[in-house]
C-alpha cells in the first residue's frame, strides 16, 4: 500500500482544496509523508499557471507551519514543480519535481500539451505542419532542457504529451514517440534518477494508465531508473487516487521497489513491492 505522495497542489494555483484538507486526507489514510508541490511562477509563457512572486513565500511559509504543527504524526515536506520555463531556482525547498508543460516556438508562441487540445492541435498545425513526431521531440527537448539546467529532484509526468492524444489519436505510441522517448531517458538519467510514476491523468482525464507509457518506464527500469508513485492531486479527496494500479503498473514493468518521501529526515525512502 502507497502511504505517501510526492506531487500535491493547493488552491494556491490551479488546485481544489486548501493545503491542510489534503493534510487531513493523508491522516485519514494513514499516510506517513506527504510532500506539495504547487506550480511555481512561469512569467514567459502563462503567468496564471504558477505561484505569482508575492505569493510564493506565503505558500512556503504555510507549508512549514503545517510541518510543524503535524508533527509527529506526519512528515510533511515542502516544495514545488517547476517548469522548464520558470526562472525559480527551487531555493528555500525541501525538493522540487522538474516538468515540461509546453512546446514553445521562437516567436513566443506556445501551447500547453495538457491544456486546451484545440489549440495545441492547432499550434502543431501552424508551428509543425501537423507533424506529431516533431512536436514530441520538441517536448522531450524541453524536458531534458529543464532537467540540465533545473537539477531536480524527481522528474515529473515524463511523456505528459500523450495526454489528449488518446482521444484525439494524433500519433501512435509507439515506434517514433518511443525512440525520442529514450533518448530523452538515456539523456536524462545522469542527472536525475527519479522518475514518478503518475497517477493524476487517470483520476482528471480518464487516462487508461499512469505516466509514462509502459515501454519507456520498462526502458527507464532497463537504465537502472528509480520510480516513485505519484497522484499529482489537485483535489484532497483524489489524494491515493489510483495507487493500486500504479503498484500493479510498476510490478509490471518489473520493480521490485519504489520511493516514497521519507518519514524522517532523509529525503527519499525505499518500499519494497
Amino acid at each position: 500500500m502507497i502511504l505517501s505522495n510526492p506531487h500535491t497542489h493547493s488552491d494556491y494555483v490551479d488546485g481544489k482544496s486548501p493545503a491542510r484538507d489534503s493534510v487531513l486526507q493523508a491522516l485519514r489514510l494513514g499516510f506517513v509523508s506527504l510532500g506539495f508541490s504547487e506550480h511555481a511562477y512561469q512569467p514567459v509563457v502563462d503567468p496564471a499557471c504558477g505561484l505569482v512572486k508575492d505569493v510564493r513565500q506565503k505558500y512556503i511559509d504555510e507549508i512549514n507551519a503545517l510541518k510543524m504543527e503535524y508533527a509527529p504524526r506526519l512528515r510533511i515536506w515542502t516544495g514545488l514543480e517547476i517548469d522548464r520555463m520558470s526562472p525559480d531556482t527551487g531555493e528555500g525547498l525541501d525538493y522540487f519535481l522538474g516538468a515540461n508543460h509546453y512546446l514553445t516556438s521562437p516567436d513566443g508562441d506556445f501551447a500547453g500539451v495538457d491544456g486546451d487540445p484545440d489549440k495545441l492541435e492547432m499550434y502543431v498545425k501552424t508551428h509543425f505542419d501537423s507533424d506529431w513526431m516533431r512536436a514530441c521531440k520538441d517536448y522531450f527537448d524541453g524536458l531534458v532542457n529543464c532537467v540540465r539546467s533545473k537539477r531536480p529532484n524527481i522528474v515529473a509526468h515524463f511523456d505528459l504529451i500523450v495526454k489528449y492524444n488518446r482521444k484525439r489519436r494524433w500519433f501512435t505510441e509507439d515506434g517514433e514517440f518511443l525512440r525520442l522517448g529514450r533518448q530523452a531517458m538515456d539523456e536524462i538519467i545522469p542527472i536525475c534518477d527519479l522518475l514518478e510514476v503518475n497517477t493524476g491523468g487517470m483520476a482528471r482525464s480518464a487516462q487508461p494508465c499512469p505516466y509514462p507509457v509502459l515501454p519507456l518506464l520498462e526502458y527507464w527500469r532497463g537504465l537502472g531508473g528509480r520510480v516513485m508513485p505519484s497522484s499529482d492531486c489537485h483535489y484532497s479527496p483524489l489524494l491515493d487516487a489510483y495507487f493500486p494500479q500504479a503498484e500493479d503498473y510498476m510490478r509490471q514493468a518489473g520493480y521490485e521497489c519504489y520511493y516514497i518521501l521519507g518519514r524522517n529526515d532523509q529525503l527519499f525512502e525505499e518500499v519494497r513491492l
